[in-house]
């Protein structure tokens, strides 16, 4: 999805997103389920989590879509908590300049 990767271009404590769930196994759905990564470093998770639901709950009624989103840090990624962990799939491909 265009309008997925033009997020996480635009918000730059973002630093991957994955799908999972019902939608992406295509199987009937009622919500998209997404994993979204964020920075280790962010300054405000607070912030950044009420921004990133907002901007997903602005697409989602675009696109007659539920997000169900999980936010987790890179670290916490790592450690790998979801059930579906290992069946992800790399939805965002949004290629970034190193800074």
């Amino acid at each position: 999805m265009k309008e997925i990767q033009y997020i996480h271009t635009k918000q730059h404590d973002l630093v991957s997103i994955y799908g999972f769930g019902s939608f992406f196994r295509s199987e009937h759905a009622s919500d998209c389920d997404l994993l979204l990564v964020v920075n280790d470093r962010c300054s405000n998770l607070g912030l950044l989590h009420a921004d990133l639901s907002k901007v997903f709950s602005e697409l989602g009624e675009k696109l007659s879509i539920v997000f169900d989103l999980t936010i987790l840090t890179e670290r916490e990624h790592m450690r790998a908590p979801l059930r579906e962990h290992c069946k992800l799939i790399n939805v965002s491909v949004a290629e970034r300049k190193n800074a």
